[in-house]
């Protein structure tokens, strides 16, 4: 026999430390001007497990989840101009996209608070077929960290 309780239950997150932010820059010819034909780091968010954009996304979410998971997942929104976006190098259409982990220094090596993002996204290929590239002269994906939120 199934006895009904009244009350009322929910799910919260709190987070009591501040959270260390990072902006990602990237390059997918077609974002803006052509999103249907987007090629490159398409990272169109859709919400549908079917999408190869989504998919996209959701790999490099779990690439970086490897080193610290994000606890704030911004959606990725398309950009004319990545420099004028404040992009470091990139140029053209693209993705900006920012998140935010709670571990201090997570992705920070000798080469900065960012060399671990650098060095372990570099060569992932996401499901479209694309190469991450991290290192110049063949860019097509950025980071800044923007410190402590």
């Amino acid at each position: 026999m199934v006895v009904k309780t009244l009350g009322a239950a929910g799910a919260t997150q709190v987070i009591t430390n501040p959270v260390h932010v990072y902006t990602v820059w990237c390059e997918s010819s077609g974002a803006f001007s052509d999103k249907e034909s987007a090629t490159g780091v398409n990272i169109l968010t859709t919400g549908s497990i079917q999408d190869e954009s989504q998919k996209n996304f959701e790999v490099l979410v779990q690439s970086i989840g490897l080193r610290a998971m994000p606890l704030i997942i911004a959606v990725p929104y398309v950009v004319e101009d990545l420099q004028k976006s404040g992009a470091p190098t990139l140029k053209g259409e693209g993705f900006v996209w920012q998140f935010a982990v709670e571990s201090a220094h997570a992705f920070t090596n000798a080469n900065g608070n960012v060399g671990l993002l650098v060095e372990e996204i570099g060569g992932i290929v996401l499901p479209n077929g694309t190469v991450l590239r991290t290192k110049s002269p063949h860019l097509n994906i950025e980071f800044r960290y923007e410190g402590l939120k």
